[in-house]
């Protein structure tokens, strides 16, 4: 088994948050080992290339630079890659997602002239659930004893794979940890930024929010400005018309696609966030401010079973008060079909998270608990290291 030459499989199914995980992993391995040879297997290049500018779209094969390494691209949906990728020695596949392999893969590893041993490696969907540790690391079968696989499970406990780690240099340069939020704080700052990515919802409780949040501090600096960046995407047509309807009450942009290393600096640069998302939920838990998180709307609204999850995770991190608040804001936030309420009432909450001290300090608390937890690209090559060749 050649433990240094690996395989990474992404199939794109949810915008960018697949493709971003994968890539952010392929980043990391290279990071922590050098001399690793990478290959990543993706069935939208398109959308890699948004993400990585590097990548052709128009090539089915392709070699890229990143940092020391260089990696091999392959098209997924391109049958012809077969002869390419049996001249790959490799010993290791990532499978991200539950996503499978491709036919051509399929062909190579099932043949009967096939006699190498290939780890396959199952790096399964982010959650805050329990059975994250149980499943860790717990053995699956393939129809051919050569090919063993295992599941991998990124998480929130010191018992999962974690969660992928910046190095601390990067987190430095993007200012995670640097923001002395004290009373002193909105008296100083001017500019407050606040950043919308998120499923399609009612932004009016938010907009109602934003701007009573920005009048309060103005009473205290006449310079302090709200600005709210809006990432494109699926919320920023709603959003914009809440703004628009409220009658453009602060200061909005509508940000560009971003490549990953800026939008990375962008979730740690500002002074609160709303995202959605695998990878960027992965970003904002990571950075120490406070987020809303949006999760995927899912049949009768298990959603909320997943938040209520992550809740769970972070409840220690704060007052009980505090807790409380963020806790109805989550919960209402995610519904499918939220209940009629009193916009003011539910404004009133979420103008509580976005000033508070003490909530800031909680998520900086909850977000060093995941850094000491370890780096799931570690915690893959400890355990790649000790398998038997």
């Amino acid at each position: 088994m050649n433990k240094n030459n690996i395989l990474i499989l992404c199939k794109v199914v949810d915008n960018y948050g697949d493709i971003g995980t994968a890539f952010r992993l392929a980043k990391a391995l290279s990071r922590l080992r050098e001399n690793l040879d990478i290959s990543i297997v993706v069935s939208d290049l398109d959308s890699f290339s948004a993400l990585f500018p590097k990548i052709n779209p128009e090539k089915k094969i392709q070699q890229v630079e990143y940092g020391r390494s260089r990696w091999n691209v392959i098209d997924w949906n391109f049958p012809e890659c077969e002869s390419f990728a049996r001249g790959l020695d490799f010993g290791i596949i990532l499978e991200c997602f539950q996503c499978g392999r491709p036919e051509w893969l399929e062909n190579i590893l099932f043949s009967d002239d096939f006699k190498k041993i290939v780890q396959i490696v199952n790096i399964d969907y982010l959650t805050a659930e329990e059975y994250a540790d149980d499943f860790h690391l717990l053995k699956s079968g393939t129809r051919k004893s050569l090919i063993r696989k295992i599941n991998f499970m990124p998480g929130f406990t010191k018992n999962t794979g974690g969660l992928i780690l910046e190095s601390k240099k990067e987190l430095v340069q993007k200012n995670a940890f640097t923001i002395n939020f004290d009373e002193n704080f909105f008296s100083q700052k001017r500019t407050y930024d606040i950043l919308i990515f998120s499923y399609e919802r009612d932004f009016s409780s938010i907009v109602q929010a934003i701007n009573r949040f920005e009048k309060s501090k103005k009473e205290k600096n006449s310079e302090f400005s709200v600005r709210v960046l809006v990432a494109a995407g699926k919320s920023e047509k709603p959003f914009l018309d809440a703004w628009e309807k409220s009658g453009k009450p602060f200061r909005a942009e509508v940000l560009d696609f971003l490549p990953q290393e800026k939008w990375d600096e962008i979730i740690c640069s500002c002074g609160f966030v709303f995202v959605r998302g695998e990878d960027s939920l992965s970003r904002a838990c990571l950075s120490g401010v406070p987020f809303i998180w949006h999760a995927y709307v899912q049949d009768d609204d298990y959603q909320l079973v997943k938040v209520s999850a992550l809740l769970g995770r972070m409840k220690p991190f704060f007052s009980e008060d505090d807790f409380a608040v963020l806790e109805k804001v989550w919960l209402d936030y995610n519904k499918s079909l939220p209940e009629k309420k009193d916009s003011v009432l539910e404004s009133e909450k979420i103008e509580l998270l976005l000033g508070s001290e003490s909530v800031r300090k909680g998520f900086e608390a909850f977000a060093l608990s995941l850094w000491q937890n370890g780096d799931l690209a570690q915690n893959l090559l400890d355990y790649i290291d000790s398998l038997e060749a």
